[in-house]
Order: C-alpha cells, then sequence, then structure tokens
C-alpha cells in the first residue's frame, strides 16, 4: 500500500502529465489568430507557461479533493509547487518546442 507521500507524489505527477497531454491543444487555441490575443499578450512563452502551471495546480487540487482520504498539508503543497516551479526553464523548452510543431 502507498504511503501518504507517495499518493500525493503519484498525483502530483497525475497532474503534471495531464497537463502536458492537453498542451498542444492549449498552443493550438492561445495561437488562434480570431481570439485576437496578440493585442494583450506580449510574450507567448510565459503566458503559456503561466497557463500550464495554473492547469498543473488545478488537476492537482481536482485529484487531492477527488482522494477523500489525503489532503495535502500546506508544507507539502509549498515543496510540490517549489518542485513545479522549480522546472520552469525546462517546461518552457517544451512548450517552445511544441509550439514549433503545431506551426509547422
Amino acid at each position: 500500500m502507498l504511503d501518504r507521500k507517495e499518493i500525493l507524489k503519484s498525483l502530483f505527477t497525475k497532474a503534471i502529465e495531464d497537463t502536458i497531454e492537453t498542451l498542444p491543444y492549449t498552443i493550438q487555441v492561445f495561437q488562434d489568430p480570431s481570439y485576437d490575443l496578440k493585442k494583450s499578450v506580449t510574450n507567448d512563452l510565459d503566458f503559456l507557461l503561466g497557463a500550464f502551471f495554473a492547469q498543473v495546480l488545478l488537476f492537482y487540487s481536482v485529484y487531492c479533493s477527488n482522494n477523500k482520504d489525503i489532503k495535502p498539508t500546506i508544507e507539502e503543497s509549498q515543496q510540490f509547487n517549489y518542485e513545479l516551479f522549480s522546472k520552469a526553464e525546462e517546461y518552457k523548452s517544451m512548450i517552445k518546442e511544441l509550439m514549433v510543431m503545431d506551426n509547422t
């Protein structure tokens, strides 16, 4: 049986994986000229990185709330947030690659 730390880590990992899976669609919607986001967004990559972070945090909170037996403490949440944000450059590179692939 998984312990508390392993359960939380698996929920966090699932949130990241599910967000990465939906990222091509997010990029496609963002780059759709009919929405005219270029007028208000000055840095595409940072905008998409922020959307990525928001979606990971949303998925993680939903997955945790669906698991009635476990709720992350403030310290546990801070640890996972740090892990997420400390990989910003890695995620930014991944998003940039997907943006290039989507434009080809």
